[in-house]
């Protein structure tokens, strides 16, 4: 079969792309196969291997573009969330928690460790600059008082880490079940409030205002 005419000015990749994310979101990542895409979005057979030499190379591509959406997104919600920057990262972690539910194709890629293991520099790259930017939020949110005192790096790690358990919590296949029934907003809200307040006005004082 020939490859449809939609497909020769670099749509094919984007499609296949596109596909691979309703896949694995509806079937999970070991259904995916290059000539399952292909056969899905019309083309022949041999027609990925234009733009994926294997199925890893295209699980690298749709996680690296789901770091940049992920990115995007957490971004969105900080500036959604006005100008204090404690109530900017308390709204960056919530976030999340909803791309996840709301994204789970991409959101599975970029954290299943057959990709992870073998990530490409593009991939390595967009990891990075998602980092940076939850890193800069971070450090804004502590100097607006929120643990104040606390090592920077491991204040980010462990926001970060409780983040993304309660999100592989909420999505996972096999134990999602224990919050059917349950606000997934309201949930992730009630998750990141333990460990970042809503505001910075109630940040809990820090080591010089106690000694006053």
């Amino acid at each position: 079969m020939e490859i449809p005419m939609t497909y020769h000015h670099g749509n094919l990749k984007q499609a296949l792309l596109d596909r691979a994310a309703e896949v694995i979101a509806d079937q999970g990542i070991e259904a995916l196969s290059l000539r399952g895409l292909a056969r899905d979005v019309g083309v022949s057979h041999a027609a990925p291997a234009r733009h994926f030499r294997d199925k890893k190379a295209l699980l690298s591509a749709l996680a690296t573009e789901g770091y940049l959406r992920f990115s995007a997104y957490v971004t969105d919600a900080a500036e959604k969330a006005g100008s204090d920057p404690v109530a900017r990262y308390n709204a960056m972690g919530r976030s999340v928690i909803r791309f996840a539910v709301t994204h789970p194709a991409y959101y599975t890629t970029f954290n299943h460790p057959d990709v992870t293991q073998q990530a490409d520099e593009t991939l390595l790259k967009s990891h990075r600059e998602y980092l940076e930017i939850v890193m800069m939020a971070a450090a804004e949110a502590q100097a607006a008082g929120w643990h104040r005192d606390a090592d920077p790096l491991v204040l980010m790690a462990f926001s970060s880490a409780a983040a993304t358990g309660a999100a592989n919590m909420v999505t996972n296949r096999r134990g999602s079940d224990i919050f059917e029934g349950r606000d997934l907003e309201d949930l992730a809200e009630q998750i990141i409030n333990l460990i970042v307040p809503p505001s910075s006005e109630l940040c809990a004082p820090n080591n010089e205002d106690k000694t006053r």
